[in-house]
């Protein structure tokens, strides 16, 4: 199918992808999946990303795989809280991003889940002169390998991973990254909550809390902060920065008929230094609705457009498959 779309960081987006879908091992079973997409963009960016998801005995185990090559223009707007959208500086970045997700409930019941995460990603990132009057300050820009290995910790009760109507999910995730591996030594952490419910009239709502921490000598564009697509839509991604983050979202969603379904979204996000500055500074706040076309009915898996007022005074736009969260 074709990708055309807009976004806050792309401008306007072009190019295509294939989703193919694979017979259940068992009846029942999960669907395995491989998603290949390769766009540009008008800001002059181009992403080739390969992604399988697999399922193995009998679903007790799950796999996903991510390599992507990225050529990206991005801006970065400084660190903290609070940032202006006319203060920032672009910069050209070339990534090679290979990750690996392993889960299992293998000798625990299926809700209980356990897991191993990696990360290799390869960054050459530089920073363009500043034509505007920016005030900037670069920070250190961690060229090279960026590596590391982690774990996560699940307790899942959600009905479907694509689009939930009922369950939640509780998810702690730990990410150690060693200059033995790479070239740089930093930790990531992120606890993330979520929550579904039905309604009435065909109504959902679901509801997810994210909190976020790096510590140690962390590149920028790997610190804490939202990430414009599922997490606080419609900015730049890691638009704010910093040590700490928490994004709260609330979402009502409703399937219209045929493979049509749209929703209504709140969202607050914000970051901080350490945990007490984090829960001092002041919310970044958007609202939002947007239409979903299902590209497979059967596995609820949706593309999405959405439009989101961010702090009541910028308008942004998302375009993306999947639910947000």
């Amino acid at each position: 199918m074709p990708v055309l779309g807009y976004s806050e960081e792309t401008r306007l987006q072009y190019g295509a992808m294939t989703l193919l879908f694979f017979e259940p091992s068992h009846p029942g079973g999960k669907v395995n999946e491989i998603d290949l997409a390769a766009y540009g963009s008008t800001r002059g960016q181009f992403q080739f990303q390969v992604t399988p998801y697999a399922y193995l005995i009998q679903d007790k185990v799950s796999v996903t795989l991510d390599f992507r090559y990225q050529n990206w223009v991005g801006s970065y707007f400084g660190m903290g809280n609070d940032v202006d959208f006319d203060d920032y500086v672009n910069y050209d970045r070339e990534r090679l991003l290979f990750s690996a997700e392993v889960q299992s409930s293998v000798g625990l019941p299926p809700a209980f889940k356990y897991g191993l995460k990696i990360h290799y990603e390869n960054s050459a990132i530089d920073f363009d002169d500043c034509e505007r009057d920016c005030s900037v300050e670069l920070p250190d820009v961690h060229p090279g390998w960026r590596n590391g290995i982690g774990y996560q910790l699940a307790y899942d009760t959600r009905d479907n991973t694509n689009w939930a109507v009922h369950g939640f999910l509780v998810q702690w995730q730990q990410i150690f990254f060693d200059n033995h591996l790479g070239d740089y030594t930093f930790d990531t952490e992120s606890l993330d909550l979520r929550g579904y419910t039905p309604l009435f009239w065909n109504i959902s709502m679901a509801t997810s809390a994210l909190w976020q921490r790096a510590g140690g000598d962390v590149p920028f564009d790997m610190l804490s902060g939202p990430d414009g697509i599922k997490r606080f839509r419609g900015v730049e991604s890691l638009y704010f920065r910093d040590s700490q983050g928490l994004t709260l979202q609330a979402e009502f969603r409703k399937y219209l008929g045929w493979r049509l379904a749209g929703d209504i979204f709140f969202e607050g996000s914000k970051v901080g230094d350490h945990f007490s500055e984090l829960m001092r500074n002041q919310w970044h706040q958007a609202i939002g609705f947007g239409g979903m076309l299902a590209l497979n009915l059967k596995e609820r898996l949706y593309a999405r457009g959405e439009f989101s007022l961010i702090d009541y005074k910028k308008l942004g736009m998302t375009v993306y498959i999947r639910s947000a969260f």
